[in-house]
């Protein structure tokens, strides 16, 4: 609703309340007749209406007087509205209904002007009556036109410029196109309905060189480009588009203005008209010269790769997306076994089936779900020997980047897989006895920790030594040696359980790991078994050997977690195991670490002990029971280890004889002695004598007689002031070499005496073998004379095998005077013992010969 009929109902509304305040009088009047909008109230509805009441605006609008205008009816202002039509639409209104409308009035003018008019209907006395706002909306209506008129010229502007716009375009299009074209490379032609040609671009030329000049204008068979059948084909390809209006693709070959022969591809194409009749036609032709080239070159390479997929000695197929097989190339039938029609539309899980088919069908998958190129390993069997293959897998990708085939090439690697598996027996296997070896019983004793640890299991670790088998190597041979070590691993395997692991560690030494033991007496059951299955006697070259074996046990997780420490501990059980004599087996106890460790750290000591100047000899001297002067003396080793004192040679010796010091300390014992003996001979009338015990690792050494030659250069010692003592055992070895430098220490005038005789496994035999000029009766005899009579008798036997053999005879560990009384009645000649001194120091022990009243005799 407009603002001013708007404003026009508040004032009615405020002029009806006014009206039921006041009756209808002066101040009602003086109101409406200040409204500058015609106000009318009109009554009798059903007859057109009749005006009772007018405005001063109502009279100068319609330029009556106020008397007029109240015997008007509503056509006399509006005569292009019948009375009728205004008493329908007065009809239409009830009380307190109101409605707007747009008429025309004849005003004081005489003329028809455009005006708004508002009806308010209300109720007076019991009659309707109708109150009727009209005002002049001329200025109004002529702004409309204004803005009608306005946007229907710039409509038209618009569109006027729209399409110079357009043209513009077209003509910018045209030019681009033209230019498109008189520089296309490729020669364009138009010919029309008589065949004539109608346009030549300039590429024409540059590919035959003939002018447009000379071919516009004239048909093919006027102006040919080509002869013969070529020209004629042109001709009828040019007739057949121009008969059906469909396009013709061929070739030709055109002479190039080079000389060179260039082919041509022409496409023809129908030119239409409004009607759809066909114009003319439109030849492009484009240079294939290079194309063909190409083809030629990727026909003549796909002979060549399919050659090379036909002859390789790989397995080449491709598979569809049901894994089924589009292609194999011969030596892919040849492993299927050779029939191409059967072969073609299986897949892997049908040749070659079983567990490889399997899995190469669940590869291949693979790579049709993922798109990634995959390689696996294969054991392929057709009927023929067993086949390695490596196969890799590649997808093939359609032109929406999808999967659409994979191409699969197997390669032979059955030799390589030997090599391989070769490699590993021998990084994992013990080559003579096809046992695993320490690698492999590592990895397998991890495991055997991880799975122990998480199931809360126990297991065992066997260490397993043959006794004495060097014996067999030195006197049957390695081969030998070899032979029954095949033997006894044969043997060790069918002691165990199944899944138990026998390995050797090398030589003679054996491990076994025993997972998912319950208990340690199933251990010592183990063990037991295996010392009762290699007592059995072996046959080895036509001769029965009889082996026993030294076992070390060590548990998890009784004795330790860790992969090292079970080792150790086992291998110190095992140790133990020989100790005790051989041929038994231990488990270990913590004592043997502590013993182990002890040694490691003596020995550790026992090397600074030389360079600390911690090492000293004492000399115990040898009496002449006859006249009891002192004649020798022997030197003894005596360590004093700062912070502990002096250091027992039973607990030290041995250390240093396991280490292999004992052969440098021997010989600075050797060197020591001389030099002292050497001091105290300067001016004696009869000198004495040293004694230097001598290891049997200093035998082994091949330079002995030569390091003894060098030392008694060195301190100018006599030969003859020098006696050298062995133990039986070494003679016992019947060595070529130990006689060899016995032999030689005896050729330089050394004396040689067997120390500690009688303890031994004693083969008198070697007493008149070996150049031995005294034998020393061990302290063990001599501390039973004269009260047993049993080691009476063997002291008598030894002096008078000595006698016979003109040996001289040292009785050791003489402390009584009755012991010294009875050796000397039957004609033993030396004795040493704390009866006569007991080892001292060097300087205690020159104090003792300067003391001697006389000389030894």
């Amino acid at each position: 609703m407009p603002p001013v009929i708007f404003l026009l109902i508040l004032q009615a509304r405020r002029m009806r309340r006014l009206a039921a305040q006041v009756s209808e009088g002066a101040l009602f009047r003086n109101m409406v007749n200040q409204v500058r909008d015609v106000a009318v109230t009109m009554h009798d509805m059903a007859d057109g209406g009749r005006v009772i009441f007018a405005n001063d605006a109502a009279c100068l609008h319609f330029g009556v007087s106020r008397e007029t205008l109240l015997t008007w009816r509503p056509p006399n202002w509006n005569p292009t509205v019948g009375a009728a039509d205004i008493a329908a639409l007065y009809r239409k209104l009830k009380h307190g209904d109101s409605d707007t409308l747009e008429t025309m009035h004849r005003i004081a003018t005489g003329d028809l002007v455009p005006v708004e008019v508002m009806l308010l209907c209300q109720v007076h006395e019991g009659a309707p009556v109708i109150i009727a706002y009209t005002r002049d909306i001329r200025a109004r209506k002529a702004e409309e036109a204004r803005r009608l008129a306005y946007e229907r010229a710039e409509g038209y502007a618009h569109d006027l410029n729209e399409r110079k716009r357009l043209e513009a375009l077209l003509q910018r299009r045209e030019h681009s196109y033209r230019t498109l074209v008189e520089n296309l490379p490729d020669p364009l032609f138009r010919y029309d309905t008589e065949c004539r040609r109608t346009y030549v671009s300039p590429a024409v030329e540059r590919a035959t060189g003939k002018p447009a000049s000379e071919l516009v204008g004239r048909t093919p068979a006027d102006a040919p480009l080509v002869a013969g059948a070529q020209n004629e084909r042109l001709l009828a390809d040019i007739r057949h588009v121009l008969a059906s209006g469909k396009p013709v693709v061929s070739e030709m070959a055109y002479q190039a203005p080079d000389g060179r022969l260039r082919q041509f591809q022409n496409h023809f194409g129908p030119e239409f008209d409004a009607n759809g009749a066909v114009t003319g036609v439109l030849s492009i032709m484009r240079d294939i010269t290079e194309l063909k080239r190409l083809e030629t070159l990727m026909r003549k390479r796909e002979e060549e790769f399919r050659a090379l997929v036909e002859n390789s000695p790989d397995i080449i197929s491709r598979y569809d997306l049901d894994c089924r097989r589009v292609y194999t190339n011969p030596r892919g039938v040849a492993s299927l076994g050779g029939d191409l029609a059967r072969i073609l539309g299986t897949t892997p899980a049908d040749l070659p089936g079983g567990e490889p088919g399997a899995r190469y069908l669940e590869a291949i998958g693979d790579v049709i779900a993922q798109g990634k190129e995959r390689s696996i390993e294969l054991e392929w069997r057709t009927g023929g020997p067993e086949t390695c293959l490596h196969v890799r897998m590649c997808p093939e990708f359609d032109v929406h980047g999808r999967v659409s085939h994979v191409l699969a090439i197997g390669r032979d690697i059955s030799e390589i897989d030997e090599y391989r598996r070769v490699i590993h027996r021998q990084a994992f296997s013990d080559a003579l006895t096809g046992l695993p070896n320490r690698t492999l019983l590592s990895d397998r004793i991890r495991h055997a920790i991880a799975d122990a640890a998480y199931h809360g299991h126990q297991f065992g670790l066997m260490m397993l030594d043959l006794d004495h088998f060097k014996e067999i190597n030195d006197t049957m041979g390695h081969g030998a040696g070899d032979a029954l070590l095949r033997m006894a691993a044969q043997r060790l395997q069918a002691s165990v359980r199944p899944y138990d692991t026998v390995a050797r560690l090398g030589g003679d030494e054996f491990s076994v790991l025993l997972p998912n033991m319950r208990k340690g007496d199933d251990l010592a059951t183990v063990a037991g078994k295996i010392l009762h299955e290699l007592a059995e006697p072996f046959e080895v070259e036509g001769q029965e050997l009889f082996v026993s074996c030294s076992i070390g046990i060590a548990m998890y997780p009784d004795d330790s977690t860790g992969f090292d420490a079970l080792y150790k501990y086992a291998d110190s059980a095992m140790y133990h195991a020989k100790q005790m004599g051989r041929n038994n087996f231990q488990f270990y106890q913590p004592e043997f670490t502590r013993r182990s460790q002890d040694r490691l750290e003596l020995e550790a000591a026992l090397r600074r002990a030389q360079k600390r100047g911690e090492l000293m000899l004492y000399y115990q001297p040898q009496i002449e029971l006859q006249s009891g002067g002192m004649v020798s003396a022997e030197a003894l080793l005596r360590w004093r280890r700062d912070g502990y004192g002096i250091v027992a040679p039973d607990r030290f010796i041995p250390a240093a004889e396991v280490c292999g010091l004992i052969i440098g300390i021997g010989e600075w014992v050797l060197r020591t002695a001389c030099g002292d003996v050497v001091r105290w001979n300067q001016g004696r009338a009869v000198p004495v004598r040293v004694a230097v015990n001598l290891s049997t690792r200093q035998f082994v050494r091949n330079d002995l007689a030569g390091s003894v030659r060098r030392i008694l250069e060195e301190t100018g010692c006599d030969p003859a002031w020098l006696e050298l003592e062995i133990t039986e055992s070494l003679l016992l070895e019947d060595s070529r070499e130990v006689a060899a430098t016995l032999e030689a220490l005896h050729g330089m005038g050394l004396s040689i005496s067997i120390d500690d005789f009688g303890t031994g496994y004693s083969a008198l035999s070697y007493l008149n073998r070996f150049p031995v000029s005294q034998l020393k009766i061990d302290r063990s005899f001599v501390q039973g004379v004269p009260a047993e009579r049993d080691k009476c008798e063997l002291v008598k036997a030894m002096l008078s095998i000595a006698a016979a053999l003109r040996l001289e005879t040292v009785a050791e560990g003489v402390e009584t005077a009755e012991q010294a009384e009875y050796l000397m009645a039957h004609g033993c000649r030396l004795a040493q013992g704390y009866l006569f001194g007991k080892p001292m120091p060097l300087a205690q022990f020159g104090a003792l010969l300067l003391e001697q009243d006389a000389p030894v005799q």
